[in-house]
């Protein structure tokens, strides 16, 4: 995008097009330094002249404030230089004429909330926010139905590609406008002479070329569990067998990290099933032992596997009646077992009943080798420590799921769980609700 004067002229059709796209949603997905930001910036400057009113809100997301800061930001102030005034202790911009743009990211996935009167909506590297972000900003837009555009690089198969982009390109979200671009069509990219592009192409993996310059979805690099299946891990919901026994695993948060219980049944014959997840942030300790509470209406749940930096309220939840141990911690050894799980496929989730730990699993991944230090021993390092609350309660519940489990199918060992007569009395009733 060239820029003399004040005077902004697209560089293409497709970032002119993204520019002045005026349908509800539009979605860009291009290879890095195509020009989507600047394009987004512009896009947003539009909505803000096209809704007036002095009540109108409009809200633009980032993942971090260092992408914020180095990307949307800027242009976004650059375009809107003398209609308004950029308030940092607030993070919004207050437009001259009324209305104010609110700038939030997925640091603070529950930032947005309280946000009225949303108009129109930017999110700039979406692909980076984690699907409970995406959700609150989903619920923030939906009351006015606002316009809403995202801007992207792709950066692996999570919730963007696989609820909007495969959905649109199999024909099954038509009104959505989708705009995709490699980098090598901005004419200002190095990329776009051929010869500097094919030697780029010659020296890099060529999946990784296609996803960040070609702008081709892609699996993430480096992920932990790589031998997941969709069609061999995931399972349609149904009714699980009279001896199938309940364990819930459980990870502190409040913010910005969600609190999340997740329950495991495991069957007669040594299946386990992921069956139900509660994930949510901003819970206080009554919350999460209510959410505990519920959880154990609906399945017998005989035991709560913490995480065990928090014995208080561990304590917490067995003076509540809700048995709760320390889960084993062994990083390494809790991810070699649930990998090994997963690939003999003993264990599964039932479709959509963990939607926030798909999305952790499709991002989950080991530091790329250019994260690694002069010192650091590569075989030691720990994978990335960021949205994995999930997958760190999956670990303590396939650790402790050995109790229950054999070489060889047992039949229920004897407990006291006061839910076991039902079990036997009659066709298990919990599974009806996922939720």
């Amino acid at each position: 995008m060239s820029d003399e004067s004040n005077s902004i002229t697209p560089h293409s059709q497709k970032q002119e097009d993204i520019i002045f796209s005026d349908v509800k949603d539009t979605v860009a997905v291009t290879g890095t330094q195509f020009g989507k930001s600047q394009a987004g910036a512009l896009w947003m400057k539009l909505q803000t002249h096209t809704f007036t009113d002095p009540r109108d809100n409009f809200l633009m997301t980032a993942p971090s404030y260092k992408i914020m800061q180095q990307s949307m930001l800027p242009y976004f102030l650059e375009s809107m230089r003398g209609f308004g005034e950029y308030i940092k202790s607030d993070a919004c911009f207050k437009i001259f004429s009324g209305g104010t743009v609110f700038l939030r990211t997925n640091t603070d996935p529950d930032s947005i909330v309280g946000i009225p009167n949303v108009r129109a909506y930017w999110g700039d590297e979406a692909g980076k926010y984690t699907l409970y972000f995406w959700e609150n900003i989903r619920a923030r837009v939906a009351s006015k139905g606002a316009r809403t555009l995202l801007t992207t690089s792709p950066y692996t198969m999570n919730w963007i590609w696989r609820d909007i982009i495969k959905p649109k390109l199999d024909g099954k979200l038509p009104d959505i406008k989708l705009i995709r671009a490699a980098s090598w069509e901005n004419p200002f990219h190095s990329l776009h002479d051929p010869k500097v592009r094919f030697a780029e192409e010659a020296r890099m993996d060529p999946r990784r070329f296609a996803m960040i310059y070609g702008g081709e979805f892609g699996k993430m690099q480096g992920l932990v569990f790589d031998c997941w299946d969709d069609d061999e891990n995931y399972i349609k919901p149904f009714e699980l067998p009279i001896g199938t026994r309940f364990i819930a695993g459980v990870d502190w948060g409040f913010n910005p990290d969600p609190f999340v219980i997740k329950i495991r049944a495991i069957t007669p014959d040594g299946m386990q099933y992921g069956i139900s997840e509660f994930y949510k942030t901003r819970q206080t300790p009554s919350d999460q032992i209510k959410a505990a509470q519920q959880k154990r209406q609906l399945w017998p749940i005989e035991v709560f596997v913490c995480d065990p930096s928090n014995p208080g309220m561990i304590e917490e939840f067995n003076r509540n009646g809700l048995t709760a141990i320390k889960a084993e911690n062994d990083i390494k050894r809790g991810i070699g077992a649930h990998y090994d799980l997963i690939k003999s496929r003993r264990y599964k989730e039932f479709v959509d009943a963990c939607p926030n730990s798909r999305d952790e699993r499709e991002t989950y991944h080991y530091p790329e080798p250019k994260d690694y230090g002069p010192d650091d021993k590569q075989k030691e390092l720990l994978p990335v420590d960021a949205n994995n609350h999930g997958m760190d309660v999956d670990r303590y519940l396939t650790l402790e799921a050995r109790r229950f489990v054999k070489e060889k199918p047992l039949k229920p060992l004897k407990s006291t769980n006061p839910f076991d007569a039902i079990l036997k009395s009659r066709r298990d009733p919990h599974t009806e609700s996922f939720s």
